[in-house]
């Protein structure tokens, strides 16, 4: 399938700097979730990886041009850190991604930092509705897979799936407010 050279997939593949910047930031934008957090000593890599990816599959013709690029990378990007998440565990022999706990007590992150931190999490916990409450507790505190949750709530994997990711976006969205609004505060 050839795409339109305008389209960032075409400027992509004809090494358009500009196209390749949006699609890193993309990229970086999911690896830094606080789920990949444990990765972080991996992210050039996991990076690197992930453009080849979304690269390969487009010089192969795989990406469908009537879909969201933007998703389609990012959902490479998320498929690549699971994968490296999997193999850390199977490395380590520990499971799961990290929580709030242990980003917060990463080298570099002080006390007087994990105080405001867990206050932000919090509020956006707080602010998130029951479900997303739920979904988010579950998957990331309990541990439980898709297919446990699906399994619970009688749902199919994929509707646990894209709930929990909207979920997500709304957190993000919720954390950003509350962060500009007290950036906002402190500047005044």
């Amino acid at each position: 399938m050839a795409y339109s050279e305008n389209s960032i997939e075409g400027r992509l593949l004809q090494n358009d700097p500009e196209a390749l910047g949006q699609v890193l930031r993309w990229i970086t934008a999911v690896l830094t979730w606080p789920r990949f957090w444990s990765l972080r000593e991996e992210w050039p890599d996991l990076v690197q990886e992930t453009l080849t990816r979304v690269v390969e599959s487009l010089r192969r013709s795989r990406f469908d041009a009537e879909r969201d690029f933007y998703f389609y990378v990012q959902g490479v990007a998320r498929h690549t850190a699971l994968h490296a998440l999997e193999a850390a565990s199977r490395r380590t022999g520990k499971e799961g991604p990290a929580l709030p706990e242990e980003i917060l007590a990463s080298p570099g992150a002080t006390a007087g930092e994990s105080v405001p931190m867990r206050q932000l999490l919090r509020r956006v916990m707080d602010d998130a509705s029951e479900d997303c409450r739920f979904l988010m507790r579950v998957y990331y505190l309990e541990e439980k897979s898709y297919g446990e949750i699906a399994t619970e709530l009688a749902l199919p994997v994929g509707t646990v799936k894209s709930r929990l990711f909207r979920c997500l976006e709304s957190a993000r969205r919720a954390l950003r407010t509350v962060v500009r609004r007290s950036t906002d505060a402190a500047a005044d």
